[in-house]
């Protein structure tokens, strides 16, 4: 109880400090924004994004576990300009709740010996993973689609199985990594073409792979994980996931057999992950545009950011 006091007032701490300055840089926005044309208002909304990761910056320096992380995620800022003129949001949400699919292939630069002449292997641990998923949902040539989703994430030219090699029928598909859910969409429509199988479709690719993160953090893993990747707590998903009420910093309490925990260490589970997912909007009376990002809290470093006007 006493750390989550602790926990609640350095967050508090954080959040009055965000609103406050932002509301300073908000009215220097205001002021800015009037009688300015839609491309302006994408450069001074920039410019304001990048004042507000400086902002992030010094003021999470306390958001460095997990009962902070749970309090930091539920309190989203939300504030307008004195004359209405300007209103901005801004949310996070934990960017390490699914299984990053890019960990299905073992790293080129490990210090295995293997033949170079053979594909890089897959990681088991993944590669099971995958294959339940797609035998839910009846995929039928799960070799196929397993070699495609692997040569896409190795960066060589070389088939584990005949057409598994996407980039060699289209010179502009991209390899070396799997970036986002529309790029793993490229991938099914390659494995429809391939096979004539459509179940491939059905799969819930966006709300059970990642695609950025480096561990899953338990504390905020997705129902839709959870139930392919501890089949015993089924019966008990919500009670982990949407309506958790404790925050875990181990196994302890948590019924799980030694198999499945074994399981989730290779999968990357770990208590307490500091990659979170913003959300700012700004809108004026005229315009608006949404800035997501990811966020590091450890390491304080941006990426993958994404504008929609």
């Amino acid at each position: 109880m006493k750390r989550k006091g602790i926990a609640l007032l350095i967050t508090i701490a954080l959040v009055a400090t965000i609103t406050a300055l932002l509301t300073v840089s908000t009215g220097i926005l205001d002021n800015s924004f009037k009688r300015i044309s839609n491309k302006l208002f994408l450069i001074q909304s920039n410019i304001f994004f990048n004042d507000f990761i400086t902002i992030l910056n010094d003021a999470t320096n306390d958001v460095n576990d997990s009962d902070t992380l749970d309090i930091f995620l539920m309190l989203p800022v939300a504030f307008a300009s004195e004359h209405k003129d300007i209103a901005v949001d801004i949310s996070f949400v934990s960017d390490a709740s699914k299984i990053n699919i890019n960990n299905i292939v073992e790293d080129s630069n490990s210090s295995k010996k293997r033949d170079p002449y053979e594909p890089i292997p897959l990681v088991r641990a993944y590669e099971s993973y995958v294959e339940h998923i797609l035998s839910i949902y009846n995929v039928s040539d799960k070799i196929l689609l397993l070699s495609m989703i692997a040569d896409t994430v190795d960066d060589d030219l070389d088939e584990r199985i005949p057409g598994s090699e996407i980039a060699l029928a289209d010179p502009l598909f991209s390899q070396g990594s799997i970036y986002s859910v529309k790029h793993m969409e490229q991938i099914v429509e390659a494995y429809v073409r391939e096979s004539r199988d459509y179940n491939a479709q059905q799969v819930p690719w966006k709300d059970l792979f990642g695609f950025r993160n480096t561990a899953v953090d338990f504390n905020h893993i997705s129902q839709d994980v959870l139930y392919h990747v501890a089949p015993e707590l089924q019966e008990s998903l919500d009670y982990y996931t949407t309506e958790r009420e404790e925050v875990y910093d181990s196994y302890d309490g948590i019924p799980l057999n030694a198999e499945t925990k074994v399981q989730l260490d290779t999968l990357g589970i770990d208590f307490y992950s500091p990659e979170v997912r913003g959300s700012m909007n700004i809108s004026s009376s005229d315009y608006s545009v949404e800035i997501e990002f990811s966020y590091n809290l450890k390491t304080k470093e941006v990426s993958h950011i994404e504008i929609t006007n």
